[in-house]
C-alpha cells in the first residue's frame, strides 16, 4: 500500500476496480486511511462522481450523513481520535465517460470551534469507456478551504470558526 505524508496528514491507500462482464457495469474506488498526527477529528468533504447514499453527484457533501446543528456534524464518523478509515465505492455502466470523485479533508478543533483552512485534496478516477480501465489516483496534495466549501460547512454548523 502506498504511503503518502503532506503537512500534518498521513494517508494509505489502495486502489479498487471491477468489471462485471454481464451487466457491464464499472465498480471503482479505494481503500483508505488518512491521519493526522494532531490526533483531532476531521471533516471529509466528497465530490463523487456518482450518487452514493445521500451524497449528490456534482456537488460538495459532507461526507457523515450527521444532523447539521452541532460541532460532531461536521466529524467524519470515526475520526474522533485523528484517523479517517473509509471504503468510497461507486458504481457505473460502462461508457459513461470519465468519472472521478474528489475528497477534501480539514482537521477540526473542537474546544476551540475551528476549522482548521489548510487540509488535503485527493480523489480517483477511471475511464468508463475503456474496457481494460482501472482506477487511478487523482493526486494528494495541500489544499485551501474553497468559499463553496465553507458555505456548506457553515450551513451544517454555524458557529464553527475556519482558522
Amino acid at each position: 500500500m502506498p504511503v503518502i505524508t503532506q503537512d500534518r496528514f498521513t494517508f494509505t491507500y489502495t486502489l479498487r476496480t471491477r468489471h462485471d462482464p454481464q451487466s457491464h457495469d464499472i465498480q471503482f474506488g479505494m481503500d483508505f486511511v488518512l491521519s493526522n498526527n494532531l490526533a483531532l477529528p476531521m471533516c471529509q468533504l466528497i465530490f463523487p462522481a456518482t450518487q452514493v447514499g445521500s451524497n449528490l453527484p456534482g456537488r460538495w457533501n459532507i461526507d457523515n450523513h450527521a444532523a447539521p446543528g452541532e460541532i460532531s456534524s461536521l466529524y467524519y464518523r470515526g475520526s474522533e481520535q485523528g484517523t479517517i478509515t473509509d471504503i468510497p465505492t461507486e458504481l457505473s455502466h460502462a461508457d459513461r465517460g470519465f468519472k472521478r470523485t474528489w475528497f477534501c479533508v480539514y482537521i477540526i478543533n473542537p474546544d476551540k470551534a475551528e476549522l482548521y483552512k489548510q487540509g488535503v485534496k485527493f480523489g480517483y478516477e477511471i475511464d468508463t469507456a475503456n474496457p481494460a480501465a482501472s482506477t487511478t489516483l487523482s493526486g494528494f496534495q495541500r489544499f485551501e478551504i474553497s468559499n463553496e466549501q465553507i458555505q456548506l460547512v457553515r450551513s451544517a454548523c454555524s458557529f464553527i470558526r475556519i482558522v
